[in-house]
């Protein structure tokens, strides 16, 4: 059945997302809230840290990872969705939280990951650069090499700079 939500999921995203706000740039120091949507668990616990060393101790950092297999409270899979794409309990919680920055580092995206920004377009959210994500991020930069760490730590740099 995951082929069905794909569908819905995949016409969802060909819709242009209903956007009648603007976009502020975040503070870096009034930045209280961040969702953190990563490619797996080790990801997340390096970008953590690099988020508290660089943004404050006082950040409540909300963290997703997609995977079809894990039992981690922090993953979510196809199976997080209702038939029609609609997002289930775990989810459902994700769309209460009202972040001051949404950072989305997954190289292998995919539509479930994508949707989840599709949800939630209101926050200012910044990612490393593909073109299926720019209807959806607000700061993309390329990620130069494979450390997931140093291409973060040049997300925030930037984020810090154009304040």
């Amino acid at each position: 059945m995951k082929w069905i939500r794909e569908y819905f999921i995949k016409k969802a995203l060909g819709k242009p997302a209903k956007s009648s706000f603007k976009k502020n740039i975040p503070n870096y120091q009034d930045i209280q809230t961040v969702v953190l949507i990563a490619q797996h668990p080790d990801e997340i616990a390096q970008v953590k840290d690099l988020l508290l060393d660089g943004l404050g101790n006082q950040l409540a950092i909300h963290s997703y990872f997609y995977d079809e297999k894990s039992e981690d409270p922090r993953s979510f899979s196809f199976k997080d969705f209702s038939l029609f794409a609609k997002p289930e309990q775990k989810l459902r919680e994700f769309l209460t939280l009202r972040p001051d920055l949404i950072i989305f580092t997954p190289e292998k995206e995919n539509f479930f990951s994508i949707y989840l920004l599709h949800l939630q377009p209101q926050p200012y959210a910044i990612g490393f650069y593909s073109e299926r994500l720019k209807p959806y991020l607000d700061l993309m930069l390329d990620k130069e090499g494979n450390d997931i760490r140093s291409a973060t730590e040049q997300l925030i740099k930037y984020l810090k700079q154009i304040n």
